[in-house]
């Protein structure tokens, strides 16, 4: 216990609560998050850039750039070897329909990123806690931040363009859209008996791409994840 937390985070004892930013890592990103906590450390590891934060009396570990089904199962492991106990995913999605910058609580993820499959066939729609759900749900409305709970797909980080899966994901009217570390995050976290959390943001839809550096569209993407980082401190 703590010999690969040792490793990656220099700590064989991590707090115990940690979020997760999810994506590819943004330096600029980062200063934005920093500056909603009260004390932070140099922001190192190349691999997975890591800093430990405090807001009040709580300590976290912050990780940024996991990107993918794969990247996601592996920090997992390593979080949990170091002692975390709770943890929040924060992470942004690509919407069939809705607007840029909406808050989504994402209630279950159907894993077309295939290591949940792979790892349990029987469990294809990996689902929230219904605990956490619900506390992420009343820390929304105390804050009075509008959201949409949604059913998504993750699919795969690396292999694009899957005719099969876009055609899934065309035809589906109940999914909201998708990301890539879900289903992932969802099977694992609760195989690892972690608790777990988490809230996502829209990035990019059918009128704006992901890269979109429009300016009304990177300050809904920046007071999203600025209004997520809130609910994830308020509840880990």
């Amino acid at each position: 216990m703590g010999r690969f937390s040792l490793a990656v985070f220099g700590r064989k004892i991590l707090p115990e609560r940690c979020m997760i930013y999810a994506g590819a890592y943004v330096p600029a990103r980062k200063e934005r998050i920093k500056r909603l906590f009260d004390k932070w450390t140099f922001v190192r590891g190349n691999w997975l850039p890591y800093a430990f934060a405090r807001k009040g009396r709580k300590t976290f570990l912050i990780l940024f750039n996991v990107y993918g089904a794969s990247m996601m199962l592996e920090v997992l492991h390593h979080i949990r070897d170091g002692g975390v106990k709770r943890v929040f995913f924060i992470g942004s999605m690509f919407a069939k329909k809705l607007p840029v910058g909406t808050l989504v609580l994402p209630t279950e993820a159907l894993d077309k990123a295939g290591i949940v499959s792979i790892d349990s066939p029987g469990n294809t729609m990996p689902q929230a806690g219904r605990d956490s759900l619900r506390e992420t749900s009343l820390s929304l409305k105390r804050h009075n931040l509008l959201f949409k709970e949604a059913r998504i797909v993750s699919v795969p980080c690396v292999i694009h363009g899957i005719e099969s899966i876009h055609e899934f994901v065309r035809k589906r009217d109940d999914i909201a859209g998708v990301e890539m570390e879900l289903s992932t995050y969802f099977h694992f976290s609760r195989k690892l008996r972690l608790r777990s959390y988490a809230l996502i943001y829209v990035s990019d839809n059918q009128r704006y791409d992901v890269i979109s550096s429009a300016r009304a569209v990177r300050e809904v993407r920046r007071k999203a994840l600025k209004y997520i980082t809130k609910v994830a401190q308020e509840l880990l």
